[in-house]
């Protein structure tokens, strides 16, 4: 004797379908969300060199209105100076955004106490 399927019921034959639209779904939503992380990471990057150019201006702003204030100061002292000597005296003034800093020594170094001389060849 055969057997047949009449005793199924409706919710196994939507089983199938209802994986495969879960299946569809979930593969859709994980290209969604690693798309979605890229986007973010690459607007990460354009906020960072935003910053970037924001702290080279404020360095940029801040050298030049220190030197603004420091003219204002010397224009002030040559002015009084020159009302009382009658001559003028003329300041050159470094470009405060070309600083080179030094670093200082890298730790603790050995004492030599030995006397060096000149290499001879």
């Amino acid at each position: 004797m055969m057997r047949t399927k009449t005793d199924s019921n409706m919710l196994s034959l939507l089983y199938k379908p209802l994986c495969m639209a879960f299946l569809l779904f979930g593969l859709f939503g994980l290209i969604w969300l690693r798309s979605s992380v890229t986007t973010v990471a690459y607007d990460l990057r354009n906020l960072e060199d935003k910053k970037g150019e924001a702290l080279k201006n404020e360095k940029i702003l801040l050298a030049e209105r220190a030197r603004l204030m420091s003219l204002e100061k010397i224009d002030v002292s040559l002015q009084t100076n020159s009302q009382d000597e009658g001559g003028y005296t003329e300041y050159v003034f470094p470009d405060r955004t070309k600083v080179v800093h030094i670093a200082g020594s890298r730790g603790p170094q050995p004492y030599q106490a030995s006397y060096t001389t000149a290499r001879r060849n």
